[in-house]
């Protein structure tokens, strides 16, 4: 089963968590901006010969140059239009 929720909904879970947690009543509309959702991605590196082709397996994928690949911290606004969905079995 999918459960989705949009940005509104979404707020409204912070705001509980917020107020049950920390004691604390805090109105999105009186803010600023927006919360912000803070995720890695893995940024992905992919071997190359010296003329610049991508090198290739045995079975034609892309090799990953392991060493290149770094890890980055991304940011995303938490606005109407943010959606957040996950299944549950």
């Amino acid at each position: 089963m999918e459960i989705k929720l949009d940005g509104w909904e979404i707020r409204e879970a912070i705001k509980g968590y917020i107020e049950a947690k920390h004691n604390l009543e805090i109105e999105f509309s009186e803010m600023f901006s927006y919360p912000c959702l803070e995720y890695t991605e893995r940024e992905i590196v992919h071997k190359k010969h010296k003329n610049g082709k991508v090198k290739k397996d045995k079975d034609g994928m892309w090799l990953i140059d392991e060493s290149k690949t770094k890890y980055v911290t991304k940011y995303a606004e938490v606005t109407d239009e943010s959606n957040i969905s996950f299944f549950i079995d």
